[in-house]
């Protein structure tokens, strides 16, 4: 039985070793054969040789049958059952592993693909070649060149290292390692690799692109260039025909030329209008300097953040069918300037002085008289609100009522009309707030716009707000808010139906405040005693980004709290046509009332109920955002995560309780 069994292992091994003896080369045909002097050599002239379903054939070959090899020279044709030729001018064949070394002029064609080297090793039977002198593949449009490189004709890809360079039709690929399927023509990057098309340049060390479609997967470290712009983040889609990417995950969006960055977890980019739209997590950067050698950037947040393109032309100062609103004109926007838009806000008698001159002359002489005496005054209050000069008559809100009785007491002389408009020419003391000089450049130009959507919110470190949307253009450097739009500066809370701020220089220049304006001020740790301002419109400048002074125009009331000697001593109410506001030090400093002004001052303990309140208050602390990381909810998330746990207190032991408890009775 053991002998038996012997001799079946020795037959299996013997029958296994000779199923796994390699084929025979076979010579098909030739017309010459030569004996060598070299012992098992055969010199063939025209050889075609046969092996495992594949052809080989040459010029001439020098043939060794018993080791069932042999070496080609000129006109090397190898031709595979699937297809799959090459070429060479010399061959070196082992049939006993196919394999195939050729050399000079090397071209293998598979299909539409050519991979043309100097020096390449084949294996006919897992038909697999690899070059590692340098060599490219052809296919179609496409061109793939490197250093080493490996080809799988089975699977038709194509890995390549070491200074890899694919051309195609519409980009140059540079790559460190790369695997091309020369079926789908779709590359993929498993290193540094830079995608450059004719005007942007795409970057990753991971992906994929197709090179049929120009579309771009990315995986890591990737980023996407076109001029001054770029978009990043941890996974990029980019479609370059229509001019699309999509960025997930820690995405930056950076115009370097207008200096803006967008940030978020989700974002899309559209090449035509050079447009993002960031949401999840989305803020915006927009640098500006508090002074000459600090850079204290505007944080801007929503729920959906938008950016474009535009024609400068098409970006206005302020909104005209707003102004329009004020002035309450019957006749259309004047076709002069931007600075005649802004300044008819301001006159509500414009209609009267037009139309004054035609129908006085059907008046009688006191009544014309008295139309010219207030056209006039309507020409002098026009023209120093244009300038914004210092009134001929103050009255500051902080004397004592002795003082204040003085002062209604007292008689000004009477000026003549020429003296009046000389006076007012010669106190100009502010510009209107128009556009800025250096966004009315030609309208041909473009700008970039941003706009915020829902729960919009702005930290600098001096100033922040809150409103529905907000909307920044680079025009005219100026944000606007809509919808209950609110601000905190310097101890102030400024409101608003819409507020405008503009920007000048990367510094904060001035701000505008339309319909229902509102300003309340309190000193720090102080509930009872709010200093506030009401009116139509309220305008405010800036002084090195801090505010300076404000402007308050139509229906302008006033209350403010007279301190003496670190105590309030009593409550100034006032009313007038117009109130100017003054800031020093970071704080507000004084009240002072223009034009026409009704004042009334009560000591601190004798101000009636209801009249420290002006009509539409509101008071919002809470709202205020306190930091850039309460804004931004990546940053606060961040922060949360890296905050120290505190220690959980030791439980008391129960003799210790006992022990408290019986003091306590005790």
């Amino acid at each position: 039985m053991r002998k038996y069994f012997v001799l079946v292992i020795i037959s299996v091994l013997s029958f296994s070793a000779f199923a796994q003896q390699p084929k025979q080369v076979q010579l098909v045909s030739s017309q010459l054969l030569k004996g060598l002097q070299q012992k098992g050599l055969v010199r063939i002239i025209r050889p075609i040789f046969s092996h495992d379903g594949s052809t080989l054939a040459a010029d001439s070959a020098n043939f060794n049958q018993s080791q069932n090899t042999f070496d080609a020279f000129g006109n090397v044709v190898i031709t595979q059952s699937n297809g799959t030729t090459v070429y060479s001018e010399l061959l070196n064949y082992n049939g006993n592993n196919k394999l195939a070394i050729l050399t000079r002029n090397v071209r293998l064609i598979d299909g539409d693909a050519t991979l043309s080297t100097d020096f390449l090793t084949y294996n006919m039977g897992t038909k697999v070649g690899s070059y590692t002198g340098g060599g490219k593949i052809v296919n179609g449009q496409n061109t793939v060149t490197s250093k080493r490189g490996y080809y799988f004709a089975n699977s038709r890809d194509a890995f390549f290292r070491n200074n890899v360079i694919v051309t195609s039709p519409e980009a140059l690929i540079k790559s460190d390692t790369l695997r091309y399927n020369t079926t789908s023509k779709i590359a993929f990057f498993y290193g540094p690799t830079n995608i450059y098309g004719k005007d942007d340049t795409l970057y990753t060390e991971n992906g994929q692109y197709n090179t049929s479609n120009d579309q771009a997967r990315f995986g890591k470290k990737n980023l996407y260039t076109q001029g001054s712009k770029s978009l990043k983040g941890d996974s990029l889609f980019y479609d370059r025909r229509a001019g699309y990417g999509r960025a997930i995950k820690n995405i930056t969006f950076l115009d370097a030329a207008q200096k803006i960055t967008f940030k978020g977890d989700m974002g899309v980019y559209r090449k035509d209008d050079q447009s993002i739209v960031a949401t999840k997590n989305a803020y915006v950067i927009i640098t500006t300097e508090s002074d000459s050698s600090k850079v204290d950037s505007i944080y801007m947040t929503a729920d959906t953040l938008f950016s474009k393109v535009v024609l400068k032309s098409l970006v206005t100062p302020y909104r005209k069918d707003e102004l329009k609103k004020d002035t309450e004109l019957d006749e259309p926007e004047p076709k002069t300037s931007p600075e005649d838009a802004v300044n008819a806000a301001y006159s509500d008698k414009k209609e009267l002085v037009k139309a004054a001159p035609a129908k006085s002359a059907r008046l009688n002489r006191k009544d014309k008289k008295a139309i010219e005496e207030k056209q006039e005054d309507e020409i002098i209050l026009k023209d120093s609100v244009k300038t914004n000069p210092e009134p001929d008559s103050l009255i500051i809100l902080q004397p004592k009522p002795d003082v204040i009785k003085a002062k209604t007491d007292t008689v000004k002389p009477k000026l003549t009309k020429r003296e009046a408009r000389k006076q007012a020419a010669e106190k100009v003391t502010e510009k209107p707030v128009v556009l800025l000089k250096d966004s009315l450049d030609q309208d041909t130009a473009k700008v970039r716009i941003v706009m915020a959507y829902h729960r919009a919110k702005i930290f600098k470190s001096d100033l922040q707000a809150k409103s529905d949307s907000m909307f920044f253009s680079y025009g005219d450097s100026t944000v606007r808010c809509y919808i209950n739009p609110m601000f905190w500066t310097q101890g102030s809370q400024l409101s608003g139906d819409t507020v405008y701020l503009q920007l000048k220089n990367k510094k904060l220049d001035n701000m505008l405040l339309q319909h229902n304006s509102f300003i309340v001020n309190t000193e720090e740790n102080d509930s009872l005693h709010f200093n506030q301002v009401r009116g139509k419109v309220i305008t405010g400048f800036f002084k090195e980004s801090r505010l300076d002074r404000l402007f308050v125009d139509g229906n302008a009331e006033s209350i403010y709290y007279v301190k003496e000697k670190d105590e309030y001593s009593g409550m100034n109410r006032m009313v007038s046509s117009r109130i100017k506001v003054l800031f020093e030090k970071n704080k507000l400093s004084d009240i002072i009332s223009i034009k026409k002004p009704e004042g009334t001052y009560y000591p601190v303990d004798k101000i009636p109920v209801d009249e420290d309140i002006l009509k539409g208050f509101i008071w919002k602390p809470k709202d205020r955002p306190k930091s850039m990381e309460e804004i931004i909810p990546s940053f606060n998330k961040a922060a949360r995560v890296l905050k120290p746990k505190l220690p959980a207190k030791p439980l008391a032991k129960k003799t210790e309780v006992k022990k408290a408890a019986n003091e306590k009775k005790n």
